[in-house]
């Protein structure tokens, strides 16, 4: 069953986000990851009103293959630039 992941980051260095983002998306598409949505927040029309931030969509084939991206070396490798990047919060939904 496809899994969706949706990330929220927000941006401490949009330099190093692209930077992050760049050596990720090979990795992702390795994984068969496919990008459904990415924006930059504008507005909450309804509840609590939320740091600027950018959201990004992924759709992965199923949990246990984006466990493994999540986990491969390569991946882990990027964390000190993700983390430098921004703040993130990544969830998982079936689709």
């Amino acid at each position: 069953m496809t899994v969706l992941n949706v990330a929220f980051a927000e941006v401490r260095d949009a330099q190093k986000m692209r930077e992050y983002a760049e050596a990720a998306a090979p990795l992702m598409k390795e994984y068969g990851a496919e990008v459904v949505v990415r924006g930059q927040y504008l507005k909450t029309f309804l509840g609590d009103q939320k740091p600027s931030h950018v959201t990004g969509v992924f759709r992965f084939p199923d949990m246990d293959t984006a466990e493994k991206f999540y986990g491969c070396l390569a991946y882990l490798e990027l964390i000190p630039l993700r983390d430098l990047a921004g703040a993130m919060v990544f969830n998982f939904y079936e689709e």
